[in-house]
């Protein structure tokens, strides 16, 4: 009998040792070593926790994440942005969360403003700096854009009255508003429109017949789509 314990034991300490590992691919402020509250993090923690599977992880670069599907290892990887050219090798999975960019705007002043594309912003001031991955897209649309040092520094001048809006990404809005000063900040928010959306994906090696196997458990996970919804809106609340 006790032999027969001791092998459970074996067999369950061995499953925890091969248990298919979250590698996260440091990608501030999606996912970060430095603070596991991110969404990545958060977004993998739950799913795995759905799927009753063991949560192990660790950060990495992205040349590392690659290496690593290189050499097939039992590893799920995320955030993955997708390659124009990818590699065979890799098993995407499908959509697990899109990066958006979102227009914050005072709700005091523009709360019934229509916003479906950038040019519906022309007649106002745009907050933004030279170094916004999108500036060029913003003067193309026409847009009237004052610059500042940084999207930070614009948030700001939202916040004190001096521009109309600030296009940027959520994430990255939302933690910009949050180093802000002044008590117009609680009147800031953002529109629903999405602009410079950007898929990200969980992926694994092909070969790793036991990561692939996770993928198809995360797309199942994802295919829920009313338990996707609220466990990215839980995030945000």
């Amino acid at each position: 009998m006790k032999k027969i314990i001791a092998f459970v034991i074996c067999l369950f300490s061995l499953s925890i040792v091969t248990a298919t590992r979250v590698v996260f691919i440091e990608n501030y402020p999606y996912s970060t070593r430095a603070d596991n509250n991110n969404i990545s993090f958060f977004l993998m923690e739950n799913i795995f926790k759905r799927l009753g599977l063991n949560f192990e992880y660790e950060y990495v670069s992205h040349s590392r994440a690659m290496q690593m599907i290189d050499e097939e290892r039992d590893v799920v990887i995320f955030p993955f942005i997708r390659p124009r050219n990818m590699s065979i090798r890799i098993l995407l999975s499908d959509t697990l969360y899109v990066r958006t960019h979102k227009v914050f705007y005072d709700s005091r002043i523009y709360s019934h403003l229509e916003i479906n594309r950038l040019e519906d912003l022309r007649t106002y001031i745009t907050g933004s700096h030279p170094q916004y991955p999108h500036e060029t897209a913003l003067r193309i649309a026409g847009l009237t854009v004052h610059y500042s040092h940084d999207n930070a520094e614009s948030m700001q001048k939202l916040v004190d009255q001096q521009i109309s809006f600030v296009i940027e990404e959520r994430i990255r809005g939302l933690r910009y508003l949050e180093q802000t000063t002044g008590a117009n900040k609680r009147f800031i928010r953002f529109y629903d429109a999405d602009f410079f959306p950007v898929p990200f994906f969980a992926v694994a090696a092909v070969a790793n017949e036991t990561a692939s196997g996770v993928i198809e458990r995360i797309n199942e996970v994802i295919a829920d789509r009313e338990f996707m919804a609220g466990l990215i809106g839980s995030f945000f609340r």
